[in-house]
């Protein structure tokens, strides 16, 4: 027994701690077994570290795409987790305010940078970009810094939520001061009744729910006739409270990625932290 708990603490412990620092743990092999692991619990050590350790890996920034974006020396595009940043212009489109700057600040921290690509359950998204996280050589996540210096949103896309709480402190810091995207009013919540077509894409919308639909996979929440937010009845076993019906009559900000269907607006919620109530 003590044996084992020996080995449980190595693995929970000690392993993370290797990957940190960039060392290999089957180099602690010979260690491991001379201090006071027997075989099969070394074995148990080790698939540990195996599985531990797959979830990483250092990989080369060659280029950054845009503010959460960056492709590598191999050219695979990796999409940061928790975080979105303001859009670059397209087909002739303006860009969005601070998504150059964004974009700069990222490529300063990780261009030409041999960087950690820490993996969540869903490793790439359905455009097949790598979905990460993404730390520096000294060990700093860059998702953090993007959020603290206001030029990113922090995002809630399940199943990738480990570090959620994590990237909400870290846009907390900066949220009241006004500075970068908190400061410019283009990104100021749009009330539902003002909301249209021309508006999809990521944005903060605001309203009073004021009635719910539910269907076989779907809940549809009213902000007004023409929009309402959508939660898959998935997502509202995982990671919602409550009841539907506790959410009628409530003040509400959500913040997501706006598309339309068949002439109404819908703004998916899959994440509570993806919703801050205003009463």
């Amino acid at each position: 027994m003590v044996a084992l708990k020996k080995a449980l603490y190595t693995g929970a412990f000690l392993l993370p701690w290797l990957r940190k620092q960039r060392i290999p743990a089957l180099l602690l092999l010979p260690w491991l077994r001379k201090r006071y692991l027997p075989v099969p619990l070394l074995f148990w050590t080790l698939l540990t570290a195996a599985t531990v350790l797959a979830a990483t890996e250092i990989a080369e920034v060659r280029h950054v795409l845009d503010g959460d974006t960056v492709i590598l020396r191999d050219n695979q595009h990796v999409r940061l987790i928790g975080i979105n940043a303001p859009e670059l212009g397209k087909d002739g489109a303006p860009d969005q305010p601070l998504a150059a700057r964004a974009r700069d600040r990222l490529a300063q921290l990780v261009r030409g940078q041999s960087v950690t690509l820490d993996f969540e359950r869903e490793r790439q998204d359905h455009y097949g970009r790598l979905l990460a996280h993404v730390y520096l050589p000294d060990g700093r996540d860059v998702e953090e810094i993007l959020l603290r210096e206001g030029l990113a949103w922090a995002v809630a896309v399940p199943p990738n939520v480990a570090k959620l709480a994590v990237l909400l402190a870290a846009e907390n810091e900066v949220r009241g001061t006004g500075h970068g995207v908190w400061g410019e009013s283009v990104y100021t919540p749009t009330p539902a009744d003002r909301v249209t077509p021309q508006d999809t894409g990521f944005r903060f919308i605001e309203g009073t729910i004021l009635r719910y639909q539910s269907h076989r996979k779907l809940i549809y929440f009213d902000l007004s006739p023409r929009v309402a937010l959508v939660v898959t009845r998935e997502d509202w076993k995982k990671y919602h409270r409550g009841k539907p019906a506790d959410w009628v009559g409530r003040r509400v900000v959500a913040r997501g990625w706006l598309t339309e269907s068949k002439g109404r607006l819908h703004l998916r919620v899959p994440h509570h932290a993806m919703l801050t109530w205003r009463d």
